[in-house]
């Protein structure tokens, strides 16, 4: 056996040649000088220039109904509260109404909602421990012959 005839390097991965000249002092900029930098583009872009002062008030909260039904110290995460329509797809009609796609696109979401348990079946599964949670939550959703689920094992 004998040693190869040029020196091997065996650490890191294959360098590339530098496009720039090997005798400039600047250096690359890092990732927060671009997202700095990509702020001020965007901020002198803008039509109305804010600057960050300790004086600027923080904008007033909408007045929200039925808010008084939470508790006081979740107040501040509710962004918005939607009444529906009271039937047994209200939990689906409220989140498409929030989505914006319109309260009476219900089963929309609902069909997304069986897709995304038929697909991601094995992670549900790990995730509520065991089949036998998962098969409760799939069964107490309502469904037809054309989006039923099925777990893949």
């Amino acid at each position: 056996m004998c040693p190869p005839p040029a020196k091997v390097n065996k650490k890191g991965a294959l360098k590339k040649p530098m496009n720039r000249n090997p005798r400039s002092t600047k250096r690359d900029p890092s990732y927060w000088e671009y997202v700095d930098a990509l702020h001020f583009v965007q901020n002198t872009n803008s039509p109305m220039k804010h600057s960050a002062t300790s004086s600027d008030q923080p904008n007033p909260r909408r007045i929200m109904p039925m808010l008084d039904q939470f508790q006081p110290f979740i107040h501040d995460f509710i962004d918005n509260i939607v009444d529906v329509k009271a039937d047994g797809n209200y939990g689906y009609r409220s989140i498409a109404s929030l989505l914006g796609m319109g309260e009476e696109s219900w089963s929309l979401v609902h069909n997304h909602m069986l897709k995304e348990l038929g697909k991601f079946s094995y992670d549900y599964i790990k995730l509520f421990g065991g089949t036998n949670r998962f098969d409760e939550l799939r069964m107490s959703l309502p469904f037809d012959g054309l989006t039923k689920v099925t777990v893949d094992k």
